[in-house]
């Protein structure tokens, strides 16, 4: 049930989408959360993971970040 505030019932409009990217490529952004502090909680965790060893190339690191996306 929505929260109640100043008398008129709050709806959300917006919720987050967790963006998950390796490297400069987007792996996943199927996570979506009603709360923004829910989100930031899993981008931190995500963020804070050590680089991903490569055969070739440069190390890849893993970042994470919240994106803000009309309700459906």
């Amino acid at each position: 049930m929505p929260q109640r505030r100043g008398g008129t019932r709050s709806t959300s409009v917006i919720e987050f989408v967790l963006v998950v990217m390796m490297g400069l490529k987007i792996i996943d952004q199927t996570q979506t959360f009603d709360n923004i502090d829910r989100c930031l909680y899993f981008a931190v965790r995500l963020n804070d993971q050590a680089t991903i060893p490569q055969r070739e190339g440069p190390n890849l690191q893993i970042t994470a970040y919240c994106k803000p996306i009309r309700k459906k």
